[in-house]
């Protein structure tokens, strides 16, 4: 993700940059049955097969969801968990935003969201469940027997969502509706056991495995649909529109409608790129930098292996978000005189793609892993396309703007930076540093080269600080002093 904190105080990551940049230049019902969904080659990763309809008036959606879950833990499990993020909007004490935020994530008042989940049941019979966490944002469901490792379960779930007027990640504004992190998600177990942390508000709050997705999703036909994955089939049906949309090897999925969208594609090798936008000007400028990013991060890290990417305008009022093929994108960075801002976000988000959607982590725990990654690869994409003077003034100017944080870690859980500008200008700024110093230590060569590595290794899998760290000691980085000397 990255912020955009224009609150008249400081401006932290893309607004300090760009100074120096700029000098230099009807309802279908999904009460179905278990026996509707169809058979999937099995495989090792969980499962999602989701209905879901929207209700536009209420905005509401309507959802049923078998989700084909592998014990991949080692051990017995006689419970599951799942991360119910839309409860985290349910009480405006458990929103996740800071409270200058307020005003500009809901500009008319608190908006209630929330999920209610009706049914759930395994094999036709009825799970107990009960929804815990600190913000009511996690589903406990008991098994009805232990699942032992390397065996299958089939859970069953029936659940509406009701989407907030909030111009956040989740929600609906007067241009978009965002449906993300929507649905019942299975919480990652790892060394740690289950990790159930509720919605934070600072940094992205998401750890997930990388699972298979088929969706069947109904909307209004007045709306445009940009969505993780491939749009495999759409059928008109009254006033809707029923389109079945399939994601493979993806951490999550995420879509998002308008009935304004503009949109354009172009074509890179075999992926379609595609920018859903309002404004036309800077609409083409953002395809033509999605392709760029593309471009300069397979060349570097390991090609993109997915067969779409969308960058989509959006109600967001933060700057901009990643899911997997797809990332939202402040609609008014579209209108600001320059495109800086507008490229800084767009090139961001998409290296987001290879260090989140593909080599994923502990997004709470150890947020430096993908956001100091994705922001040194940003600059790096300043570097290579317009030259090594842009990016000696962008690492200089980030120098000047963390003096003051010369003294903190960047090696801390999002819960543990006092506000979002604290944990910008050292989980980003100071990140990306540390990355300069490793390749200036090592050589261009060195550097990335292991960076392909550590991708060719590790897509489509969850890693640790500890395995990062490892990779550069066979470098010769001593990056515990590095990391650890800044406390």
């Amino acid at each position: 993700m990255v912020l955009i904190l224009n609150k008249k105080k400081v401006i932290t990551l893309i607004s300090v940059l760009s100074v120096f940049f700029l000098v230099f230049a009807v309802l279908i019902d999904t009460n179905l049955h278990i026996e509707v969904f169809k058979k999937h080659k099995a495989d090792n990763l969980n499962m999602y097969l989701i209905n879901v309809s929207l209700n536009d008036k209420e905005k509401i959606l309507k959802c049923s969801q078998n989700i084909t879950y592998v014990n991949k833990t080692g051990k017995n499990l006689k419970k599951l968990y799942f991360h119910i993020y839309p409860n985290a909007f349910s009480k405006e004490e458990y929103a996740p935003f800071e409270k200058n935020e307020f005003k500009k994530a809901y500009p008319n008042g608190f908006s209630k969201g929330y999920i209610n989940i009706r049914k759930v049941f395994e094999k036709k019979y009825n799970l107990d469940f009960k929804i815990v966490g600190e913000k009511e944002d996690i589903l406990e469901v008991d098994l009805r027997c232990n699942l032992k490792p390397g065996e299958k379960t089939n859970i069953y779930l029936e659940y509406d969502v009701k989407l907030p007027n909030s111009i956040g990640r989740f929600g609906y504004g007067d241009y978009t509706i965002n449906i993300t992190n929507w649905y019942p998600i299975v919480c990652v177990y790892d060394s740690r056991g289950w990790n159930i942390k509720s919605y934070e508000e600072i940094g992205d709050p998401f750890y997930s495995d990388v699972s298979n997705f088929d969706v069947n999703i109904n909307i209004p036909k007045k709306y445009k649909l940009a969505t993780t994955g491939i749009i495999k089939s759409k059928k008109l049906n009254n006033d809707y529109v029923l389109y079945n949309v399939k994601g493979n090897n993806v951490r999550d999925f995420a879509f998002i409608l308008s009935d304004k969208f503009n949109v354009i594609s172009t074509k890179l090798k075999d992926i379609k790129v595609y920018s859903y936008f309002f404004d036309e000007k800077l609409g083409r400028e953002s395809l033509q930098i999605a392709k760029d990013a593309l471009t300069v991060f397979s060349d570097l890290f390991g090609e993109y292996p997915y067969k779409t990417y969308s960058v989509v305008a959006s109600d967001f009022f933060i700057g901009g978000m990643e899911y997997p093929n797809l990332v939202m994108i402040d609609k008014t960075l579209y209108k600001r005189n320059s495109k800086f801002f507008l490229e800084y976000v767009v090139a961001h988000e998409t290296a987001h793609q290879w260090w989140y959607s593909l080599v994923g982590n502990d997004e709470i725990s150890e947020p430096w892993l993908d956001e100091s990654l994705t922001e040194y690869s940003t600059i790096i994409y300043f570097e290579k396309k317009y030259g090594k003077e842009i990016k000696d003034r962008l690492i200089k100017n980030l120098k000047i703007n963390t003096y003051r944080k010369s003294n903190k870690s960047v090696f801390k859980s999002t819960t543990e930076f006092e506000n979002s500008i604290d944990y910008s200008l050292c989980v980003y700024s100071k990140g990306a540093l540390l990355l300069d110093d490793i390749r200036n230590k090592v050589g261009d060569d060195a550097f990335f080269d292991t960076l392909r590595k550590y991708y060719k290794q590790n897509m489509y899998k969850n890693v640790t600080s500890e395995k990062f760290i490892n990779m550069w000691k066979k470098r010769g980085v001593n990056i515990d002093k590095m990391v650890y000397g800044n406390n």
